[in-house]
């Protein structure tokens, strides 16, 4: 089956303009193929691609009607509502922090609307080419439709902002030290990494006040990225903002100073005072302001993440979290995993055996016996794959054991380790014949299980 007839049949072309922003050359990350709009790149696409890529970016002009001609992209293929909204939450993700990295540095020159994109459905309609009239909706960041529509030569509804802005290049994405803290060496968790992004799409909200909205908007999505930067609860958040400012920044008169004032403008602004109070910070020994609170909130805020980011990547805390979750907890959340037997899943089962410790009695030997005979039909099935007969069939004699003494089914532990253990050193650490990633997972949880089987069977207590 051909593209073309995937397209009509089994799923939806979908393409993601990006049309203020120019990438130097191709980047991938999370499963998003960014792409310059280099007539050769554009060339290499399938005809249906390419055509309907050539009648979409018709759609966007600069002020003064200008065609664009410098623009990035995206094509992927969707059958149904829970893979479009997995593509709009990893754009979304992807694209606040490429505003954040370039709108904290004002070198860059960068507009909040340069990082706007447009997903397109393509369907069998778009593709009808006897028709004269094409009509097309394009979600603004995955939100907002806006309708567009060719007729014959002509577009109608081209898009435009209020003012003219020419595309923004990017050179060397993939050395952004910001997408690499997220993409390529995390060093916090899933739920820590939605806090963060959530920061600094506030932040990068505050960049859409230019020339779009007014200051006062600004500073409300400024305070919005601190409370979120600091995980603040619902009481006392001007405290907590405060204490997290001094603990990151150090502590000063002035910045103390700068934290009441520029609460004391949020308020005003939120609570609808007739009198804003002003937007410039005075030093409390002056008589007239000198620093713009949106440009020191900007420059502070950046000052925090970015320290945020340094503790992080110098402190090694995950063996910390890790310790915390008991052995009893980790295998239940195994047995959940396991049931399921989805890949994902599986993966996550495997990697919370692999951190199964020696120092923790919370799991009974009873249930590590039983967890056994849960769990070891994957290895068995592994080793039987690599023709290691051998192994499989001395760890099967721990799934026959039927004894009362838990010191002797410890002895079939011991000698089933022994032999995995040559069989997992030589395998899954070869450089010349890697394996799968999943196949990886196993393995380490196959080793560290038969180890930890050991010493619970032979430990005091029950």
């Amino acid at each position: 089956m051909g593209k073309s007839q995937k397209i009509q049949e089994n799923a939806n072309l979908t393409l993601v303009i990006f049309p203020y922003l120019f990438l130097s050359k191709e980047y991938n990350t999370d499963g998003i193929t960014l792409k310059p709009s280099f007539q050769n790149i554009i060339d290499q696409e399938e005809p249906i691609v390419k055509k309907q890529l050539l009648r979409i970016a018709e759609f966007f002009r600069y002020a003064y009607n200008k065609q664009v001609n410098a623009w990035s992209y995206y094509i992927a293929y969707l059958s149904n509502k829970k893979d479009w909204f997995s593509l709009r939450d990893r754009l979304n993700n992807l694209i606040t922090i490429l505003r954040y990295s370039n709108l904290s540095e004002p070198r860059n020159n960068a507009l909040f609307s340069h990082f706007d994109y447009f997903i397109f459905e393509v369907n069998h309609l778009h593709l009808d080419d006897s028709s004269e009239f094409h009509y097309y909706d394009g979600l603004l960041n995955g939100e907002n439709t806006i309708g567009f529509h060719t007729h014959k030569d002509s577009v109608g509804n081209p898009f435009s902002f209020h003012y003219e802005m020419s595309p923004l290049v990017l050179e060397d994405i993939e050395n952004d030290r910001y997408l690499q803290k997220f993409y390529s060496h995390r060093s916090f968790s899933n739920k820590e990494e939605k806090r963060l992004l959530r920061a600094m799409e506030w932040f990068n909200r505050s960049f859409a006040t230019t020339k779009e909205v007014d200051q006062a908007d600004a500073i409300i999505h400024l305070e919005s990225a601190f409370e979120a930067l600091f995980k603040t609860d619902r009481e006392g958040i001007k405290a907590q903002v405060q204490s997290g400012l001094i603990q990151f920044l150090g502590e000063t008169n002035e910045l103390i100073d700068w934290i009441n004032q520029f609460w004391k403008l949020r308020c005003a602004i939120v609570h609808g005072d007739a009198e804003l109070k002003p937007f410039f910070f005075q030093h409390t020994k002056g008589s007239k302001g000198h620093r713009d609170h949106v440009v020191m909130g900007r420059k502070i805020f950046t000052r925090c993440l970015d320290t945020f980011f340094q503790i992080r990547g110098s402190t090694y805390s995950c063996d910390i979290h890790e310790e915390l979750v008991s052995n009893e907890v980790r295998i239940k959340e195994t047995k959940k995993c396991l049931q399921n037997r989805a890949a994902n899943d599986l993966k996550e089962a495997f990697h919370l055996i692999s951190g199964l410790r020696k120092d923790d009695t919370s799991f009974s030997k009873k249930d590590t016996v039983a967890f056994g005979k849960m769990f070891l039909p994957f290895v068995i099935e592994d080793l039987r794959q690599e023709n290691k007969n051998d192994i499989a069939t001395n760890i099967e004699t721990i799934l026959k054991w039927s004894g009362s003494k838990y010191s002797d089914l410890a002895l079939i532990y011991n000698e089933a380790s022994t032999k995995y253990q040559e069989f997992y050193f030589s395998n899954s650490h070869s450089i010349s014949n890697p394996i799968p990633i999943e196949t990886s997972f196993l393995r380490s949880a196959g080793y560290t299980f038969l180890d930890f089987a050991i010493w619970r069977l032979l430990t005091f207590f029950d």
